[in-house]
């Protein structure tokens, strides 16, 4: 299992959507919100390559259209593709989620573009919560501890993501060279679901908070079918809230 996130550089023009939507003016999201029905994600070449920035873009695809009855599913050619030319064909190199996005917006991943997206800041779980009522999933970035990518595939697949007592100090703290970028398409009470590698991931809320490093709402017309999104939130609400992305220079 491989990763492939490297900290964004901060820019000063990235905006946040903390600083333009007030979280207790937005609807209140409901207690669950899972609307994706799929069992089945694609690994979308993240075993094969660093191009979790790239794959996290295409499982929100997958989940997006699935919602919408569309079923798009992204190949790991599409994937590599954009991971390529992300890279300038170092496909070994990893890249920052800022990088990723903008290249999303700009010239798309599998012929799939972004309308816009935001900075939504660090790990605050109300927050999460609203971008992935409002937008159907959120962007994230992780610092992951070791204990989360040790082992063979399969026990890294398996192992929860959540703090252990039993985990040594060492083993569970943030490690930035443990980079990674996951769609987070779903919450209850007590986990959110983050689909990576292939499948989807429990991810507890401490686990969340301790080590998410960057969080980005990010709009879709995948997801705004017919002009409202599947959760009843129509495209001009929804350009409303991200409406100083669109003219932000450094996309």
């Amino acid at each position: 299992m491989l990763l492939g996130r490297v900290k964004s550089v901060h820019d000063p023009r990235m905006l946040n959507i903390q600083d333009y939507v007030a979280l207790d003016t937005l609807p209140v999201p409901p207690t669950h919100e899972m609307l994706s029905r799929t069992s089945s994600w694609p690994m979308l070449a993240n075993n094969k390559f660093p191009c979790c920035t790239s794959a996290a873009a295409g499982h929100m695809v997958h989940h997006w259209t699935e919602a919408n009855q569309l079923d798009i599913v992204l190949t790991d050619n599409d994937i590599i593709q954009a991971h390529s030319l992300l890279t300038g064909g170092k496909t070994d190199q990893a890249v920052s989620m800022l990088d990723a996005l903008k290249f999303w917006r700009n010239t798309g991943i599998g012929d799939h573009k972004i309308h816009s997206f935001m900075s939504a800041g660090h790990a605050k779980i109300d927050t999460l919560r609203a971008l992935i009522y409002l937008f159907g999933a959120a962007y994230i970035g992780l610092d992951l501890p070791n204990f989360a990518v040790k082992g063979t595939p399969a026990q890294i697949l398996e192992t929860p993501w959540q703090i252990s007592p039993t985990v040594s100090p060492e083993d569970a703290a943030p490690q930035l060279s443990n980079g990674h970028c996951v769609a987070v398409i779903g919450y209850d009470e007590n986990v959110a679901y983050a689909v990576t590698w292939g499948t989807l991931k429990t991810m507890s809320w401490d686990f969340f908070t301790r080590y998410t490093d960057e969080v980005f709402a990010v709009l879709s017309m995948d997801w705004v079918k017919d002009k409202a999104s599947p959760t009843g939130f129509d495209l001009s609400t929804l350009e409303h809230d991200l409406s100083l992305v669109t003219s932000a220079p450094l996309q």
